[in-house]
């Protein structure tokens, strides 16, 4: 088994004290908001019922920021909550012996729904470290929020930050704007599509050779399909899939998928598992055009 040196120690344990004390700010603005909206509102004291709602978040929070921030954003799965909510998942395995392997996913998301509009921020991530170093990474951040114009047609807006090793990745940046519309709402099933433009900027890190630009800026369409589906025990299906050709050439265009399971098992604790496609017919060298990956964990949800 590798060591962690003293330096990254210490650093590890400053970036957790920032997480905590965001976290602690993040709970403050959080309830001034609160009481500006709801006078009535109470402020939390140790005592208070609210305690467990703040210590979920402070828990969720934590983990967004200690997991190292995969690209597509299953947005269907944070659908239709009122009010503040939000979920935190993690999962780690590990093989020691002839290979030592370390594997991790995290995810978490803060979901804020009144009459106007949704507010949707998404976190995930994943690493993999091979005898002590690690082999690969990637993470996203996804920011959305949706206006309720009427009960069919929402329109939206959108940046998202990504990398990722394992598709020579460095960094990826997009801001986009679009609409999407409600096929199906209820309380336990929810159809929808959408359809948005986007800018993006991609850095990335090309093998010899490789033709492909290592720095590219262009325009793309976004259109996606979003599917829900809730027994009435809680056990939850959500997919989202996105179709993205550029505008200057179609035949450049990505197909991006997630499918998501969710069983709770008691209280805020809850299993999730998530198979994730990627099918990229501009992918650089080395890379595969299609990519799959199956994914458990657990986690809590609050709201």
């Amino acid at each position: 088994m590798s060591t962690t040196p003293p330096g990254a120690a210490v650093q590890a344990a400053a970036g957790r004290g920032r997480s905590v004390s965001s976290c602690s700010r993040f709970i403050s603005e959080v309830d001034l908001v609160a009481g500006v909206t709801n006078p009535e509102r109470k402020v939390t004291s140790p005592g208070d019922p609210d305690m467990h709602r703040r210590i979920l978040i402070c828990i969720m929070l934590v983990i967004i920021w200690t997991v190292p921030s995969a690209a597509q954003v299953n947005i269907e799965t944070y659908r239709g909550k009122a009010g503040l909510a939000g979920a935190a998942r993690f999962s780690v395995s590990s093989d020691f012996g002839n290979v030592d392997v370390v594997r991790s996913d995290g995810a978490g998301n803060v979901t804020l729904d009144n009459d106007t509009g949704a507010l949707l921020l998404v976190v995930r991530g994943a690493a993999g470290f091979l005898g002590g170093k690690r082999y690969a990474n990637s993470g996203v951040l996804h920011l959305r929020y949706t206006w309720k114009v009427s009960t069919l047609i929402h329109p939206e807006i959108f940046v998202q930050g990504d990398y990722a090793r394992s598709r020579r990745l460095d960094a990826r940046s997009l801001v986009g704007i679009g609409g999407r519309w409600n096929l199906l709402r209820t309380e336990r099933q929810g159809l929808a599509i959408g359809s948005a433009i986007m800018w993006e900027r991609e850095r990335l890190d090309l093998l010899p050779g490789d033709r492909h630009d290592s720095r590219t800026s262009e325009a793309r369409l976004s259109t996606y399909i979003n599917l829900y589906a809730a027994t009435s025990r809680g056990v939850s299906l959500a997919t989202t899939a996105y179709y993205q050709p550029a505008v200057t050439d179609v035949g450049d265009a990505r197909l991006l998928g997630t499918v998501e399971l969710t069983t709770p098992i008691i209280g805020p604790l809850q299993q999730t598992t998530v198979i994730d496609f990627r099918v990229d017919r501009g992918a650089p060298r080395g890379v595969k055009d299609t990519d799959v990956k199956l994914s458990a964990s657990f986690g809590v949800k609050f709201g």
